[in-house]
Parts: structure tokens; C-alpha cells; sequence
């Protein structure tokens, strides 16, 4: 799925669902969930051409994959999160998109320790 497809059919769902808002909020809300659920679908089957492009890159650079392994899992974290807040503020539950952002940045803290762990080990290593 190109850029463009995304971005026309994006543009087709908001005109769609602005129509559709004054007779029916809550289709026109079902609409943009649904067009948001197939964009995301569309761009997850690029994952593993990306995935195995980065892995490449990694051991031509010697980089520890572990390491990149829990950068990934930050940029998924705030990937999702990032998408259910944007979904729960369309809905127009604002507090609850606020509570959802904050617990994503708690988990991308929790997630990240054992980078900041690496990361004292080096200075302290560097000290000696």
C-alpha cells in the first residue's frame, strides 16, 4: 500500500464520515476506526521486508540486536499507543486518550531500563 493509496482513501473515509456525522455519529465513527484498522493492516504486511532490511543493517554495523530489539519494541509501543489515543479522542473521551498516553509512557520507561542499564554500565566502565 503506497503513501498515496493511504492518503486518498484517508481523504475519501474523512469526507464519508463528515457526511455521515450528522445522521449518524456513531457510523461515521465506526467508519474512521474501521478505515484507520485497514490502513494499519495494509502497512503491517511491509513489516518483515523492514524488519529483515534493519537486521542487516545491524550485523553489517556489529550492533548488539538485543539492544535494537527494545528500541523496536519502544517505537511499537508508541506506535500503538499514539493510534488508540488518536481513536479514543475521536470517540470523545479526551481524560481517557490522556490516561492512555501517560500509561504508554510509563511502559516505554519499564521497557527502555535495560538500555539505561547498558548505557551506566559504559560510564562506569569508562571511570576505571
Amino acid at each position: 500500500m503506497s503513501i498515496l493509496t493511504v492518503c486518498g482513501a484517508a481523504i475519501m473515509t474523512a469526507v464519508l464520515a463528515l457526511m455521515l456525522r450528522s445522521q449518524s455519529p456513531h457510523s461515521a465513527l465506526l467508519l474512521s476506526l474501521a478505515s484507520g484498522a485497514v490502513i494499519i493492516l495494509g502497512m503491517v504486511k511491509n513489516m518483515p521486508d523492514m524488519l529483515s532490511g534493519v537486521r542487516g543493517i545491524l550485523a553489517d554495523g556489529g550492533i548488539d540486536t538485543t539492544d535494537a530489539a527494545i528500541l523496536f519494541k519502544v517505537i511499537g509501543i508508541c506506535f500503538v499507543t499514539e493510534f488508540t489515543c488518536d481513536c479514543v479522542t475521536e470517540a470523545g473521551l479526551l481524560s481517557l486518550s490522556t490516561n492512555i498516553s501517560f500509561a504508554g509512557k510509563m511502559v516505554v520507561l519499564l521497557t527502555a531500563l535495560p538500555l539505561f542499564q547498558n548505557i551506566l554500565d559504559i560510564i562506569t566502565s569508562l571511570n576505571r
